[in-house]
């Protein structure tokens, strides 16, 4: 089966956050797009969580030096790793 991806993909094996369900978990960036990203995580998948939850993600462990939060929803989930789609922001979140 061939995959019809809209961006390409860019790896990176960098540290990041993901924020879901009011706690954060360390994760791995595998790869990256401009409509979003591959995590692997570092520890165990959060308990409950299903493909269409919201969450967000920061591109660094260290939120100081990070690009921002990026708001997304759980594309997919094969453990150890989450599929994110990042979400639109309005133009009045800048």
């Amino acid at each position: 089966m061939i995959e019809k991806r809209q961006n390409i993909r860019i790896g990176c094996f960098t540290k990041c956050v993901l924020y879901y369900n009011e706690s954060k978990y360390w994760c791995i960036l595998e790869n990256i797009s401009f409509t979003g990203a591959l995590i692997r995580m570092c520890g165990t998948i959060p308990v409950g969580i299903r493909a269409g939850d919201k969450c967000s993600l920061i591109l660094n462990n260290d939120p100081v030096f990070s690009s921002g939060e990026h708001n997304s929803k759980i594309a997919r989930l094969n453990s150890p790793r989450i599929g994110l789609c990042f979400l639109k922001r309005d133009a009045s979140d800048s």
